[in-house]
Order: C-alpha cells, then structure tokens, then sequence
C-alpha cells in the first residue's frame, strides 16, 4: 500500500462515503475534515503539476500566492505559499489606509513582483493601485471558482473567509496555465471605453425609440404616419411640443404650417398631406389616458433628442482619438470598415501583440469560435456564450459590411447559407475567417490586400489537393 497522505483538520467539513482516491503510489485519506474544503482533494488536483516548479516567471524565489474576495465595504485576503503554508490573512477596506495596510502585510514576505493575486475582476480604482505596486494580478472568472470551491467542499459552505482561501488555492493550483493582467497602452483603453460606451447608448435609444413607437400606436394614433421616421430630430421636437392627440387635432392648418417654417422642415411636398391629416378622423383616446401618457411620451422625446447629441459628440470624439493613430491606416483598408466599425476593430486588438498567443485563443475570447463538446462517440458543437461580446458584436457587423465590398466574403456567407445556417451563424463563420487575416495584419501593421489574400489562398488549396509523395 502507498503512503497515506492525511489532511490537516479544519472544522466544518464531514467524512463522505467516496471512494478513497490514488494517484500512483500516493492514497489520499479524505477521513480528516477541515473549514469547507477537503485538503486531501487539493493533493489530487497538485498531484499532476508535482514536477512543476511554483517559481516566479522572472525565476528566483518561489511565487506567493494571494487571494481576494472584494466587495464595495472590504477585501478580504489570504496570502500563502505554494505548500500551502497561511502566511498572512485578514479584511481592510478598499481605500487608501485599507490598501497601505494590504501592501504592509504582505510586503513583508516577499517584494511585489514575487507574489500573485487573485481576485474576480479586473476593474476598479483600488485594482490600478495593486497593478502601479507591482502585484501580478490574475482575474479569474467567478463560476471557475465557484466550481473549484465545489470541488474541494463537501457541504457547500461559503463565506468571505473561504472565498478567498480558496481564490489562493486556485492561483497555486492553476498559475501556470492563467495570465497576468497586462493593462494595455492608455490611448486604446480610452478609444475601447468610448466605443464601449457609444453602443450602451445605441442600445438605450434603441429601447426608447420602441417604446416611443408602441405608445404612440395606443395612445396617439393620429400621429402614426404623420412624419416620415420616429426617431428624426423634427418628429421629435414635435412630440415635445404636442404630446397628445387632442393637442394636434387643436391645431390649424396655418399653425401648422407655421411651425414646420419655424423648425425648417425640409420636405414641403408632404406639407399638404400633413395638413389633410389634421382633418381626418381618427381612433378616439379617452382624455384621461392621453393626459397620463402624455407625461412620458414628452420624456421619451426629450430623452431620445438628448441621446442623439450624445451619441454625435462620441461619435466626433471617437474620430478625432482613432485618425491620431498609428493603426488608423492599415485598418481603414479593410473592406466595409466606416467611422464606426474601424475604431472599434483596434478597441478590440489593442497595442500588445503578446495578448493573444494563437489565432485561437483571440476567437474564443472574442466569440466567432464555437464550443465543442466531445466524449467518446459523441461530439456537440454549441454557441459560446462566455466572451467577450462587445468584440463578437463588432466582428459580426464588420463581416455583414465586408461581404457587401468583398467577393470572397459574400461567396463564403453564401457557402454558409447554402447549407442551412442561419444569418447570424453565417456572419460569425465569416467574421471567424477574417480575425485570422485581420490578427496576421496586426501583427504586421500591413493593410489588407485582396491580391495577397487570394494568392495564400490558392497555394492553400493547392497543397491540400496535391497528391502525397
């Protein structure tokens, strides 16, 4: 029989009826329980990495490894080593004295850049200050944890206390395999916010102009029709000024008309239409439902006026940052790019050429791979939902644009279409196709070239069909 490995005991965690685990020689005795996690379970999960050296990339003294749990009140830290001696533990609060007093702690067991910390965010005030001490900051994502906190617990318990335990238990276990935080070059930061930023409001006014356009059809019947577009800056001011029904039926042709000269309504042949309207009957609204909606369909108005100017000023603001640029060139070669596609490509690249070390991993992380499941005979492949999606919604507009400017492009959606996918899926095959061409000029700084593009191509296909020698 192997050497019996025993956990050091901590309270609140029960024997199971599990089978004892082995590894090689090594038996793990689950029988010792300890606070919320199984000790043994943890000589399981380390047992495969026992030949991996927990030593910092710049070599020298082993890493130490720290985990937080935060929250807007506290931190809560645990700082260990890699044998899993506690080294320091303990709640400061997210402020200057909160952070001196962390950095004091753990400081004195090693310099900055010789010790880990995880932590589930990357976002923050008091983050930026960890990053300018010279912490290695590795954002984990919650439901990983979450998952190793069940691995490791019998009974499910779950406090601050363990929390951070186990994010530092995590970190030792999986360092190696996660990378450190490397904030990218503050100009591109700011451009990826604006962008970010410019589609939280498109999406605001989106929402606004549908519940505009709803209560105008219920409430306002009259009005449906009586200007070409819902959202256009006129139609607008008009809600504002008349947000009920009995409001526009009161007015005059004269009025009317007088109004429209005011705000420089530019399409005069529809004038005499509009003044016919007037006239005509319409779907009654009981006073009192006008006089209720009234009050929000005027908000909706002013907030929808007050959203378009935002979103132009983004716009001009975005423009100005991008043509600054060194990358602006090459980016705005590639087919279907306009004002508001190309910043947003580079807000999704970045200056690190270190950031993405295949092809592959910059599709999964910007969402045009899929996910495949595969076990023995079976084999699923399914949307990936965990991305970052401000990036996957870029590429799937940039690939709609391109293929209406790219012959390629518009024959490989077509492919796609032809063999039963959807819209959507067809667009991320295609966007999927153009991050490997798009990440090969980044790396680069070349502009695209279709010519370079359809050579590769066919030397591709020529050495798939050669016959074997």
């Amino acid at each position: 029989m192997g050497q019996v490995f025993r956990a050091r005991p901590f309270e609140g965690c029960f024997q199971t009826d599990r089978p004892t685990p082995t590894l090689g020689g090594l038996r793990v005795d689950r029988s010792t329980p300890f606070e919320g996690c199984y000790e043994a379970t943890r000589a399981v999960a380390l047992a495969s990495r026992m030949g991996r050296r927990n030593t910092s990339p710049k070599g020298g003294m082993s890493m130490l490894f720290t985990g937080i749990d935060w929250s807007d009140q506290a931190l809560d830290f645990h700082l260990r080593t890699a044998d899993g001696q506690v080294l320091a533990e303990g709640t400061v609060r997210p402020n200057l004295e909160g952070l001196a007093a962390l950095y004091g702690k753990l400081d004195v067991h090693a310099s900055p850049d010789q010790i880990g910390i995880a932590i589930e965010t990357s976002h923050g005030a008091w983050m930026q200050s960890l990053l300018d001490h010279g912490y290695r900051i590795y954002p984990v994502n919650p439901k990983s944890v979450d998952s190793f906190r069940k691995a490791l617990s019998a009974n499910g318990n779950k406090s601050d206390a363990i929390d951070r335990k186990v994010l530092a238990m995590f970190l030792v276990t999986f360092h190696q395999d996660l990378r450190s935080l490397q904030p990218d070059d503050p100009e591109i930061i700011t451009l990826r916010i604006a962008c970010e930023d410019r589609v939280r409001l498109v999406r605001e006014r989106t929402a606004k102009l549908c519940e505009l356009e709803a209560l105008l059809k219920i409430y306002y019947p009259a009005f449906v029709g009586f200007f070409g577009d819902f959202d256009s800056q006129i139609t607008l001011e008009f809600l504002q000024q008349f947000p009920t029904q009995a409001q526009m039926q009161g007015l005059t042709p004269g009025r009317l008309r007088g109004w429209l000269k005011r705000h420089a309504y530019t399409c005069g042949g529809r004038i005499e239409a509009m003044t016919a309207t007037l006239k005509k009957p319409a779907l009654p609204v009981p006073q009192h439902l006008q006089k209720a909606k009234g009050t929000l369909i005027r908000f909706l108005a002013t907030s929808l006026i007050a959203l378009k100017a935002e979103i132009a000023q983004r716009d001009g603001e975005i423009g100005d940052r991008f043509g600054q640029m060194p990358e602006a060139d090459w980016i705005r070669t590639l087919p279907g790019t306009g004002p508001t596609l190309a910043p947003a490509l580079l807000a999704c690249l970045g200056r690190d050429r270190r950031r993405f070390a295949t092809t592959e991993d910059a599709r999964a992380f910007m969402g045009t791979a899929p996910v495949t499941f595969a076990s023995g005979s079976s084999r699923v492949v399914r949307f990936r939902r965990g991305c970052w999606k401000f990036a996957r919604r870029t590429l799937q507009l940039f690939a709609d644009a391109s293929r209406h400017q790219c012959t390629w492009a518009q024959n490989l959606y077509d492919r796609q279409r032809a063999k039963g996918r959807s819209h959507h899926k067809a667009l991320r095959a295609l966007a999927h196709k153009w991050l490997k061409i798009i990440l090969a000029m980044w790396r680069t700084g070349t502009p695209y070239n279709e010519a370079v593009f359809r050579a590769s191509q066919e030397r591709y296909l020529l050495k798939k069909t050669a016959p074997e020698t």
